[in-house]
């Protein structure tokens, strides 16, 4: 299942606010230091029955479809560091243990529940997301954590992986993982995804990182949302038309500056949602700050991309309107009549091979 399916987030659009609000400079870097909060013991804080049982909801039917029972608990915030009371509820299907002082060897009693489908332990303290084998489990969501790796991540039924905030550098499994729809690395430190090889993947959201190029998501056949807003991201090589279910590309404070850059995405046949907010092509800086995200958007420079890419439905975070749509169509009509060339395309394509060989 992907993660909109158990209502985690809002929409691509107002996950993307929500994403303004912070900022990758307010993470240390992997290489500092731990804090000294990070290497103090915690005071040792067990979950106990009475307290699971006044945080039970969601009554449904039992996996074994033999009776009811309460399907899932939320131990949010109670600075909890041991979890081994919830064995005895084997029933549990979803788990939020967020915003307490859990490490991974405390979380492991989890992989116990044997229908278990979901664990939400955001702001933990988890250096791997390792959890023994289970059968069942689809969604492993661990923001705000200190995991500096998921290369030995396995899960034979996993869908859903979101790991934000970390501290990884790159996207690799030991194991595959063919089920995988949804990967979520917002705000690590990636810096190349040229390797990347999941043919079934929906969704993929890499806000935030050290992206430069996006060669590598051409291999993402079933590839339908493309979240890479506040990289460095300045030529858009990558589409390809194999990517033919790619709808939502979020490119907001990227480094893309010119509209034949924008022009390569015309190969995306699927392509209705396009973000491109806060780049020099739209006058932006390509970085976050309180002033480009209340800046106005140009309307003569909405056209351009309008009529370069006719089938959106919405450009940043406006849909396409009757009128825009008749502007574009006759842009579109004028740079036919004045001869397009192809060839200046071919040219920066060359400038731009060049230039990356520097």
């Amino acid at each position: 299942m992907l993660k909109s399916h158990f209502n985690l987030k809002h929409d691509e659009e107002n996950a993307e606010e929500a994403a303004s609000a912070t900022h990758p400079e307010e993470y240390e870097s992997i290489n500092e230091s731990p804090k000294k909060s990070e290497i103090e013991l915690k005071p040792e804080r067990k979950l106990h029955s009475a307290e699971i049982c006044s945080r039970l909801s969601v009554l449904g039917r039992t996996a074994e479809g033999d009776g009811y029972a309460y399907l899932k608990v939320n131990c949010n915030g109670m600075n909890l560091t041991d979890v081994g009371a919830l064995r005895s509820f084997k029933h549990l299907q979803y788990v939020d243990v967020s915003n307490n002082n859990l490490d991974l060897k405390s979380l492991q009693v989890l992989t116990e529940l044997p229908y278990l489908l979901l664990i939400h332990a955001d702001k933990n303290n988890i250096h791997s997301a390792a959890l023994n084998k289970m059968k069942y489990l689809q969604v492993i969501i661990f923001n705000h954590n200190q995991i500096p790796s998921v290369h030995d991540v396995f899960q034979p039924e996993l869908s859903t992986l979101e790991v934000g905030y970390n501290k990884i550098q790159r996207i690799n499994f030991e194991n595959t993982m063919p089920t995988l729809k949804c990967l979520d690395f917002r705000y690590n430190f990636i810096n190349d995804i040229s390797n990347l090889d999941f043919p079934n993947l929906d969704s993929l959201y890499l806000a935030g990182n050290k992206i430069t190029s996006l060669v590598g998501i051409e291999r993402l056949h079933n590839l339908r949302i493309l979240h890479v807003r506040n990289n460095p991201i300045k030529h858009l090589n990558g589409f390809e038309p194999e990517l033919s279910k790619l709808q939502y590309v979020n490119l907001r404070n990227s480094k893309v500056a010119t509209l034949k850059q924008v022009k390569k995405l015309r190969v995306l046949p699927a392509l209705e949602t396009l973000i491109l907010k806060g780049c020099p092509y739209l006058g932006g800086t390509g970085t976050e700050s309180p002033e480009t995200a209340a800046e106005e958007e140009d309307p003569e420079l909405r056209i351009e991309v309008l009529a370069a890419l006719p089938k959106l439905k919405r450009f940043n975070k406006g849909v396409v309107a009757p009128e825009e749509r008749k502007e574009a169509n006759e842009l579109m009509k004028q740079w036919l009549e004045e001869g397009e060339m192809d060839i200046e395309e071919i040219d920066e394509e060359t400038g731009e091979q060049e230039s990356q060989n520097d």
